[in-house]
């Protein structure tokens, strides 16, 4: 009810309103009022009634809108205009006032702005001061600053050649890491090369100690036995002395005895000469069977050496080309077949039909060996057969090692030993 009634009110207010008082809230108000009439009547008569009234009603209002809007400047502007027409006169009153007091205060006034010039100037010679001391200051700062800067730029440039002097530097250093890290590889294969081989050396030295003690042992034996044979021959001297002795006695007493004994010596001589083991060689053939027998001795163990180097090497060695053992093959073929022909003093050529049947295998030791030399044809016995008759007729069979490890059969005579054997067989 208050809400209608206010309304009420207001629209009472615009109407009543002139045209000079009316307001763009007026207006507004006016056009809410027509708004509810035109929705009234299109409520009760329908939308057709009202379509040509709508668009004036509008058009009436937008001008009524436009002159109260005018209109409200206009009172705004004479508003504005009677302020300063008042504040005009009111100046003007003061003055009017005020020129009285004036003339007494211009005196008081003219001593305050002398006053106050003497400040002033006082002030700016001050200012004036300050602003050459600054200037002074600032000069000397932009020259400090332009040495500060020139000093700057040297830092910077010596900086510079120092990194490119240390980037050199570092460029050849790491150069030179490169090619000590190749020649420490290099180095290093060396080294291991140099071990495998140290390795190598250190086995073959633990053999042949190994084979220089056997060595020692043998001599040992041989000097024993030789010690003992010496001892031997020196008892049967002596009884051979004591022997011949009684002959020569008994032989001065008994004439006929003399004579059965020389027909037994030459009985004796007969039967030595027919039997072909009998030892008929004169001490130079002696000296030269045993020279050569030494040499072919030493030529055994020297071959018999580099087969085991060989046979080291190739078994330790994985990728071993085809070649190399061929060339192995055939030379320790060739070097076997002259030590046996040497040894069984025949020629070399006969002896390559009893090792065809041995070039299949270099690592494979056969028990075949002394069968196959034993099979072939036999030549005719050579005075070195007949002295080494136990080599060539029962070991013919013994394969190399079982040689070399027989320490009766195969001991080197030095001079002294060759002499003494010599004597012993030329007493027999």
């Amino acid at each position: 009810m208050e809400g209608s009634d206010a309304d009420t009110k207001q629209t009472e207010t615009c109407f009543d309103r002139t045209f000079s008082a009316l307001t763009v809230d007026d207006v507004y108000e006016i056009a809410k009022l027509i708004g509810t009439e035109v929705e009234k009547l299109i409520d009760g008569c329908g939308k057709d009634s009202v379509v040509g009234l709508v668009p004036k009603i509008v058009k009436v209002l937008e001008l009524l809108e436009s002159f109260a809007s005018r209109n409200h400047a206009h009172k705004l502007r004479e508003e504005e205009l009677l302020k300063t027409f008042e504040t005009i006169q009111l100046q003007q009153q003061k003055k009017r006032a005020g020129k009285d007091s004036e003339e007494g205060n211009e005196k008081h006034e003219i001593l305050e702005l002398q006053q106050k010039e003497q400040q002033w100037r006082s002030r700016c010679e001050e200012l004036q001061g300050q602003v050459q001391q600054l200037q002074e200051d600032k000069e000397e700062l932009q020259l400090r600053l332009k040495g500060s800067h020139a000093h700057e730029d040297r830092v910077q440039r010596q900086e510079r050649e120092v990194m490119l002097k240390l980037k050199e530097v570092v460029d050849k250093q790491r150069d030179e890491l490169r090619a000590k890290v190749q020649e420490i590889t290099t180095i290093s294969k060396e080294v291991e090369a140099l071990q495998e081989q140290l390795e190598r050396f250190m086995k073959m030295n633990a053999e042949l100690r190994h084979k220089q003690n056997v060595l020692q042992a043998q001599l040992k034996s041989t000097v024993e036995r030789k010690a003992d044979m010496e001892a031997d021959l020196k008892e049967k001297s002596k009884e051979i002395e004591n022997l011949l002795a009684q002959l020569d006695t008994t032989n001065s007493n008994n004439p006929s005895i003399k004579s059965q004994a020389a027909r037994a010596s030459a009985k004796k001589t007969a039967v030595d000469q027919k039997d072909p083991d009998q030892p008929c060689f004169t001490k130079k053939e002696v000296r030269d069977i045993l020279f050569e027998r030494n040499e072919l001795k030493t030529n055994l163990f020297l071959v018999q050496e580099e087969l085991n180097y060989y046979q080291r090497e190739i078994l330790n060695e994985e990728r071993c080309p085809g070649f190399l053992l061929e060339a192995v093959r055939s030379a320790i073929n060739k070097r076997r077949k002259l030590i046996k022909a040497k040894m069984l003093g025949i020629p070399v050529n006969e002896c390559e039909s009893s090792d065809e049947d041995e070039r299949g295998s270099l690592f494979e030791q056969s028990e075949a060996n002394g069968t196959e030399v034993d099979g072939t044809d036999k030549p005719t016995e050579s005075r070195i057969q007949n002295l080494f008759g136990f080599l060539t007729r029962s070991g013919s069979g013994r394969s190399p090692t079982h040689l070399k490890n027989s320490s009766s059969t195969w001991e080197i005579i030095d001079d002294s030993e060759a002499s003494n054997e010599l004597e012993h067989h030329a007493s027999l």
